[in-house]
């Protein structure tokens, strides 16, 4: 709330709440609906869905990294003179898929 003085006389003014439906509820910025996902329950904004994906992105590379040295670990125990039908059967048994 702001306050100011006019001619001896003690004025106060408040500012206008934003209305909620234009704010985004992961930064508390007022973007406006056109810029904003809205869901049953919250608003974010594009530049918060961008950072969401490009963390959810960083997280996914890191879990197929993951997975790609689990199965190199994996593919490096098996003995030699096995064949490529068993090797792919133990990776399918493992439960390792192809997704597409």
């Amino acid at each position: 709330m702001n306050s100011f003085t006019h001619y001896g006389q003690f004025m106060k003014f408040t500012l206008p709440e934003p209305d909620q439906k234009d704010v985004c509820n992961l930064c508390d910025k007022e973007v406006g609906k056109d810029n904003l996902i809205t869901g049953k329950n919250a608003n974010i904004c594009f530049e918060c869905s961008d950072l969401a994906k490009q963390l959810a992105d960083e997280k996914r590379k890191e879990m197929a990294f993951k997975q790609v040295r689990e199965l190199g670990d994996f593919l490096e125990s098996i003995e030699g003179g096995t064949s490529m039908y068993e090797i792919a059967e133990k990776i399918y048994d493992a439960g390792y898929r192809k997704v597409e």
